[in-house]
């Protein structure tokens, strides 16, 4: 077993809710009567008790971004957790989704990592996520993935104490991924505490500085979770997007008792443990699709037909004249009274019927202001820049309100869908460039950083203080 301190990542689980029910879920999402949503204050705890954890502090679910206060948990745990290398940024319009998961899948030296199935709450805060999170677990599950069996105990298989001890402690999970925290405590292991979340257990260890130093030989009474997890066996898969759980019949028994929707939907099977051998069980090594198709690799996590992103409603509204197109007036737009994007064009004669209907078919970041010329000027209503206002000027200054590097000139123009060489070129060239910085050691990059920023920031931060290449 590994100690939580030498971990990659430790997880804070904000929430189980999720728009998937996948089947053998690490979070039983599917399993539960109704979701749990971590409170403010305990989040802030968990985040406070991660200084000096030299790993990425991962906010995770089920799907974080249905917590109803994800953005408040977002600012405080941006202000906490700094990350020592630079954000990867695309304020261009690109195809697909796709995109922005090539730029921000590496984890080498980062200290902020998000972990979304995107569902539909990533576009509502799309421009803080890409702003803060420099590394995203981003698997919106569309391809064809296998998970392991977690629900069969190793009692049921007939493994004996001596044999399930050495298997424990050389399991997948525990050695190669996460401890975690809930809303009930800390764990040496996500699948202990989801266990405990499932099955009301008492709670992990209090949430304090240091927690996550404990050593295997400290881990004591949360072991008993290991008797009814199966990820350390053998056991048959099944296709994720199946949203059926293989269980034990005595975890049948027990998840009977808690009544979630998997349940009452008998959307589970059952495994035969008096005629399963456990010793000739391949598990996942029989199936390339573990955990993804090697193949394919980390590009199967996001679909390229993915429209998640892409924008929901467009408004459009003249400055000059009048326009069969305008869907606004000038006073509604000037007193913010539209939901996502609008379309502001010069005059009548510059409205572009091409230009409205490449949008739709694109992702664009909604914390930018995009222009083309004197034209038009496009924006969204969320964007940080105007969110806590109440009325804009529609004037030459209006792209003020927005910081430098996401005012962005449109290159294509009236297709903004249709990516021209030089711009194909130039994301190719971010994406490098962005993927270098993981070369460069992380001492010399902090040495860099405290050269361009001058003294490390206060107490109160976790290491590194934050720069760009």
């Amino acid at each position: 077993m590994k100690s939580p301190a030498e971990m990659k990542t430790i997880q804070i689980e904000v929430t189980n809710a999720c728009h998937k029910s996948c089947s053998n879920c690490t979070r039983f999402c599917g399993e539960h009567p109704k979701p749990f949503f971590m409170d403010v204050d305990t989040f802030k705890k968990a985040v406070d008790s991660m200084e000096g954890f030299d790993g990425i502090v991962g906010v995770m679910g089920g799907e974080p971004t249905l917590h109803p206060q994800f953005s408040e948990l977002v600012d405080y745990y941006e202000s906490k957790v700094e990350d020592p290398r630079p954000k990867a940024f695309i304020g261009d319009p690109t195809p697909t989704f796709k995109e922005y998961g090539r730029m921000v899948k590496y984890e080498r030296g980062r200290k902020r990592g998000l972990w979304s199935a995107l569902g539909t709450n990533y576009y509502k805060h799309f421009e803080q996520i890409q702003d803060v999170f420099a590394h995203q677990v981003v698997n919106d599950h569309h391809s064809v993935s296998t998970h392991q069996a977690i629900l069969v105990t190793r009692k049921e298989l007939g493994i004996p104490d001596d044999e399930w001890v050495k298997l424990r402690d050389n399991c997948w999970v525990q050695n190669l991924w996460s401890a975690s925290i809930t809303p009930k405590g800390a764990f040496f292991c996500e699948i202990a505490g989801a266990l405990d979340m499932l099955f009301n257990g008492p709670g992990g260890w209090p949430i304090e500085p240091g927690w996550w130093k404990r050593k295997p030989s400290e881990f004591g009474d949360q072991l008993k979770w290991c008797e009814m997890c199966s990820c350390a066996l053998k056991v048959p898969a099944n296709n994720a997007n199946d949203d059926t759980d293989i269980v034990s019949p005595k975890m049948l028994e027990k998840l009977k008792e808690v009544n979630g929707p998997k349940i009452r939907n008998d959307k589970f099977v059952i495994l035969d443990t008096n005629n399963f051998d456990h010793s000739k069980c391949e598990g996942h090594e029989r199936d390339q699709k573990w955990y993804l198709p090697k193949d394919w690799g980390d590009e199967a996590r996001i679909a390229a037909d993915n429209t998640i992103n892409n924008p929901r409603k467009l408004d459009v509204m003249v400055r000059s004249g009048e326009s069969n197109k305008s869907t606004l007036t000038r006073d509604q737009v000037e007193n913010l009274n539209f939901k996502d994007w609008v379309a502001v064009f010069r005059d009548g004669s510059t409205v572009n019927a091409e230009f409205l209907e490449s949008i739709p078919k694109c992702v664009l970041n909604p914390g930018c202001f995009y222009t083309f010329k004197d034209q038009v000027w496009l924006f969204n209503r969320r964007a940080k820049a105007i969110r806590k206002l109440t009325n804009i000027n529609l004037d030459q200054h209006l792209s003020q309100l927005w910081e430098k590097k996401k005012r962005i000139e449109l290159k294509s123009y009236p297709n903004i869908a249709r990516q021209t060489m030089g711009q194909k070129i130039s994301l190719r060239m971010k994406y490098l460039k962005h993927r270098s910085a993981f070369l460069v050691p992380e001492f010399l990059l902090k040495k860099h950083n405290r050269g361009n920023s001058g003294p490390s920031p206060s107490t109160g931060t976790l290491a590194g203080s934050a720069g760009s290449l």
